[in-house]
């Protein structure tokens, strides 16, 4: 039996949590066991509500079991780091997944296979898909072995594609830095690689779905304030390398998905919709053209 602690943090995303929601509750199969905790941070857009009734429905589920708790925070960051607190004992691997981000059908249960063939891996690392707000295709990311020299400024990682061995996660404690309240995924995923775990690097198990809403912090005006806040302490030799970081790390990318099968399809829940919808990918690429495509 492999068992799942998933963390979410919400704060007003009703719009996009029921689906996230789903998404975990029906990976539970023979062999995985999910525990989902909602770290929300005292929404007031009827979130409460929902996550009361969607524990209460669910109360009696076999093995699935639901938490959440609705409290200010200093940020999305910090809710994580409080959700993470909550690890039950007998956990085996965790992973954090945003409000407005999905997983997809037996993606729990391929990482789960991935870890009882690697016992020696801490961090699996997985491909995700990027989709617009009405669910449909922009691109396909594959996973790439992080390395201390770009990973100190390119975040090679993202989160809803990455899952943690328990005893590993608790034995290092790397957590989120709540000061940064957009890049802490970079400074997150340098401190984690700095630790060298052992990584599992999966480019043919596609796991997750990552939405680009126009509201992601990444193209907010902080995350530019707070990436010269933090480039601005790098020697001027770090910041000199980061651009051949960054297309090292794009170039890297592109070969993987050169010895990878395309995704002919995803299946993800849409909003207000309680049933996977099937998408087909009519042209598949692993270029990232437009954030907004589909706006």
């Amino acid at each position: 039996m492999m068992k799942f602690y998933i963390v979410t943090p919400a704060y007003n995303a009703l719009k996009w949590l029921p689906g996230c929601v789903r998404s975990v509750a029906d990976q539970v199969c023979d062999g995985i066991e999910v525990h989902h905790h909602i770290q929300d941070g005292g929404s007031e857009d009827g979130t409460q509500a929902w996550l009361a009734n969607w524990q209460q429905s669910h109360a009696d589920s076999k093995g699935y079991t639901f938490s959440y708790e609705s409290a200010p925070d200093n940020g999305m960051y910090q809710a994580i780091n409080k959700a993470w607190e909550r690890i039950p004992e007998d956990a085996d691997i965790t992973a954090h997944l945003n409000s407005d981000e999905q997983y997809l059908p037996e993606a729990l249960e391929g990482i789960a296979k991935e870890f009882k063939l690697h016992p020696e891996a801490e961090v699996a690392i997985s491909t995700y898909v990027v989709v617009d707000v009405d669910g449909r295709y922009i691109c396909h990311r594959r996973p790439i072995t992080p390395h201390k020299w770009s990973s100190r400024t390119v975040c090679e990682i993202i989160t809803c594609s990455c899952f943690h061995r328990v005893n590993y996660f608790r034995k290092h404690n790397v957590r989120f830095d709540a000061h940064w309240k957009s890049i802490a995924d970079v400074v997150f995923y340098k401190d984690l690689v700095n630790n060298n775990p052992c990584f599992l690097v999966l480019p043919q198990l596609i796991t997750s779905v990552f939405t680009v809403t126009g509201g992601n912090l990444q193209w907010a005006d902080i995350s530019q304030r707070e990436w010269n806040e933090l480039m601005s302490a790098e020697p001027w030799w770090i910041n000199m390398r980061h651009a051949l970081a960054y297309r090292w790390c794009n170039m890297k990318r592109m070969v993987r998905n050169m010895f990878c099968p395309s995704p002919e399809s995803y299946s993800i829940y849409i909003k207000g919709e309680k049933v996977r919808r099937l998408v087909s990918v009519k042209h598949p690429t692993c270029h990232w053209r437009n954030r907004t495509m589909g706006k």
